[in-house]
């Protein structure tokens, strides 16, 4: 999968990286698909990585 490479841009308009962003979602403990893209501006212009976003969540929240 795309999202097990660190440096994979997940989300494209925002030029963010998978690395950077499993960053945001274990500090502030994101859960929520919804809550990350509209607190964090990620996934919310043109919606196309919100799957791989959804995917990313689901691996990392296993851990909380």
């Amino acid at each position: 999968m795309k999202i097990d490479n660190p440096e994979y841009e997940i989300c494209l308009c925002r030029r963010i990286k998978v690395k950077d962003l499993e960053e945001i979602i274990r500090q502030k403990k994101y859960s929520n698909l919804k809550e990350l893209c509209e607190n964090e501006h990620i996934g919310d212009k043109c919606g196309g990585c919100r799957e791989e976003i959804q995917q990313l969540l689901d691996k990392i929240t296993v851990d909380f």
